[in-house]
């Protein structure tokens, strides 16, 4: 799978639908799939980290009592997309000269229901007239 490219006036609605294919490929526990979608902001961000950050609800450390997470599927819930905020205004400190926006995925699925697990994304200058998405993280908000 290769990282994905847009053009730089892509709408929302296709940077949501391409997060929503991101989750289900992490529901369906492919994990490398899922990363190598998008560039990461992250070197260290591999696909058994990031299958050990959602196991741990957001964190690498494991719980005491050992339960663990599955990112379950977002297509299963009411309006899947609603989660997904695209932002094109704030950079939040990002050089504009490299970024154009951000993407936030809240209610990350767990167990078959919303989470407060928050995904972030950076939307990314991919050359002068596209863009493409870098994965930040997953943490908790």
């Amino acid at each position: 799978m290769a990282i994905r490219i847009f053009p730089i006036d892509a709408d929302d609605d296709a940077i949501r639908k391409l997060v929503v294919e991101w989750s289900e490929l992490l529901a369906e526990k492919r994990f490398p799939d899922a990363l190598a979608m998008f560039e990461v902001a992250e070197p260290t961000m591999t696909p058994l980290l990031l299958e050990r950050v959602i196991a741990n609800y957001g964190s690498i450390d494991p719980f005491r009592d050992g339960r663990t997470y599955e990112l379950t599927s977002v297509l299963a819930l009411d309006d899947s997309a609603s989660g997904i905020e695209v932002d094109r205004e704030n950079l939040y400190g990002l050089d504009p000269a490299s970024y154009v926006g951000m993407v936030h995925c809240d209610d990350v699925p767990l167990d078959n229901a919303p989470s407060d697990l928050t995904a972030r994304f950076h939307k990314k200058h991919a050359g002068n007239d596209q863009l493409t998405i870098e994965f930040l993280d997953i943490h908790v908000m």
